[in-house]
């Protein structure tokens, strides 16, 4: 077990090491000069010589990257140069972190809720009439893009029968959590479409190879009911897709987040990318991208951590 978490600790901090330097390199193939959208008018030969050698953006490609290494590895971040210029970069990400982590924690809780018993039921007659209704409903789903689902959830839902709250409604938790939530709703819903339906193919799938193993023929003969038998003794086993099909949704969720924040105007993690990015704001912009990689990749290392837990034959293997 140890030596299994160890390799996974190995390999998360070699791709975070990989990511960063090639994000760092491919940023200075951006559109457009830091130095001159960070000075503006006031431009000239000199002030650019001083800025570029404030930030380093007069060193060696190694030198830059590797001070900011240094930098990053003790949690300095740095100031933002252009989109909040002089703000802490650690400052514009706690404010702006917290409402893209509601809005995905909210859509996997969605998405787990309706596919974790959708798969139950229609395990209890795999191809039957249920079962054949629920997967063309979930391929409909997840064939459904984002940018799609959340105007028409828009429409429907604020526009027609106004059940929540519509575009540039942000409220955040502290001020009222029930309309923090209800504005965190439509995003979420609309994310979690395509989750919901991979969830469940995965789960239903693995579900019905795990009723032919011995332990249900067992659990049967021992007289015990579909309904324990499914949701005690089946579904735990099943859980490692389920939990691998949650690690990997994760990158598209991040995609579909974006989509939502900007459509339904939510300041969120998205709105500093595309500032980063419009505005060459090299040190806000690798910060953003270090942080969407540490966080995809430490739900990768904590499923790892919880596969063994739930099935000890992985960590033998």
């Amino acid at each position: 077990m140890a030596r299994y978490l160890l390799r996974r600790f190995i390999a998360f901090c070699l791709i975070l090491f990989t990511i960063s330097l090639l994000s760092f390199w491919l940023m200075r193939f951006l559109p457009g000069d830091p130095i001159v959208k960070h000075l503006g008018t006031s431009y000239t030969t000199e002030n650019a010589r001083q800025f570029a050698h404030q930030v380093g953006l007069d060193q060696g490609f190694f030198a830059q990257y590797f001070t900011w290494l240094g930098h990053t590895l003790t949690g300095d971040f740095g100031y933002s140069w252009n989109v909040s210029p002089n703000t802490s970069i650690s400052e514009i990400l706690s404010k702006t972190l917290p409402p893209t982590i509601e809005i995905a924690m909210l859509s996997q809780i969605i998405a787990l809720a309706i596919s974790i018993p959708v798969s139950v039921a229609v395990v209890r007659r795999p191809n039957g009439k249920l079962d054949r209704a629920a997967n063309v409903a979930m391929l409909s789903a997840y064939s459904i893009p984002t940018l799609i689902a959340v105007p028409v959830l828009t429409l429907f839902l604020c526009v027609r029968y106004n059940v929540l709250p519509g575009p540039s409604s942000w409220v955040g938790f502290a001020e009222d959590p029930m309309l923090n939530l209800r504005v965190c709703l439509l995003p979420a819903m609309a994310i979690s479409i395509a989750s919901l339906a991979g969830h469940f193919r995965f789960l239903r799938n693995d579900m019905i190879i795990n009723l032919q193993e011995d332990f249900v023929v067992m659990a049967r003969s021992k007289g015990l009911t579909n309904r324990r038998i499914l949701w005690r003794h089946v579904l735990r086993p099943s859980s490692v897709t389920l939990l691998t099909s949650v690690g990997l949704t994760i990158g598209g969720l991040i995609v579909g987040i974006f989509v939502a924040e900007v459509y339904l105007s939510i300041p969120g993690f998205s709105t500093q990318v595309i500032a980063a990015v419009d505005t060459s704001d090299y040190g806000l912009l690798q910060a953003c991208i270090m942080t969407i990689a540490f966080i995809v990749i430490s739900i990768q290392l904590i499923v790892n951590f919880l596969l063994p837990i739930i099935d000890p034959r992985i960590a033998r293997d």
